[in-house]
């Protein structure tokens, strides 16, 4: 499940094809808003932001091409994938051609989609790693946490700490494992700052999550 707020615009007029697509990504963690013609799209896309477009080509007052067109053309580069039964080279070259991302046609795998749609928000640098610690997210390449609607920014040895539990979650870790991976060969190992080590990640995470088990070690709890 996507553990970030990613906003989907989705342009379909098939009623029960669209709520399918909703309840689907919904599921998956994304936030979605529905247009059912070209216009309404429009007015969506210019009043709102959007992380991604999923776009039908054949709906009312304004097609999917002409739709995506007239972001292209001020500038708006959102990912735009086409969902559509054109099947057709000339259409699969017209939807690329309008500034399209990617091209499927119906009807649809939808963990197929969801593949892609993972792929495109990543190479697009929309969708970082994250990994979800109860009800708390952490980001790896930031070393960044959210928690209970606050961010934290741990020092680098409180990382280092976590990545190791997380490296072998749900199992213990031992004291001496920990020294080893937190101080370099050339470094004192320090008992009582891996104490404040610890607190920090109980302090942020919920003591729940952090398990001290006397004498041996420590274990994630997930």
């Amino acid at each position: 499940m996507i553990s970030q707020s990613i906003h989907i615009l989705i342009l379909e007029d098939d009623t029960l094809f669209a709520e399918s697509l909703e309840d689907f990504l919904e599921e998956e963690g994304f936030f979605i808003t529905l247009a059912h013609d070209g216009e309404k799209a429009l007015e969506l896309a210019y009043e709102k932001y959007f992380d991604l477009l999923l776009l039908d080509v054949n709906v009312p007052k304004l097609t999917g091409f002409e739709f995506l067109s007239h972001l292209r053309e001020r500038q708006q580069n959102t990912p735009a994938i086409f969902i559509t039964s054109f099947k057709d080279k000339q259409s699969i070259k017209k939807g690329f051609l309008q500034g399209a991302d990617d091209y499927l046609t119906k009807p649809v795998d939808l963990d197929e989609l969801l593949l892609r749609i993972v792929a495109l928000l990543r190479r697009c640098h929309k969708l970082e790693e994250s990994i979800m610690i109860g009800t708390a997210i952490f980001y790896p390449k930031k070393g960044i946490i959210h928690s209970q609607g606050e961010k934290y920014q741990p020092s680098k040895k409180v990382i280092l700490l976590l990545e190791l539990l997380i490296a072998h979650q749900n199992t213990i870790v031992s004291t001496e494992r920990i020294y080893a991976h937190l101080w370099a060969w050339d470094e004192t190992p320090s008992p009582s700052s891996l104490r404040v080590y610890i607190n920090d990640l109980k302090k942020i995470l919920g003591k729940e999550h952090i398990i001290n088990h006397k004498g041996i070690g420590y274990k994630l709890a997930l």
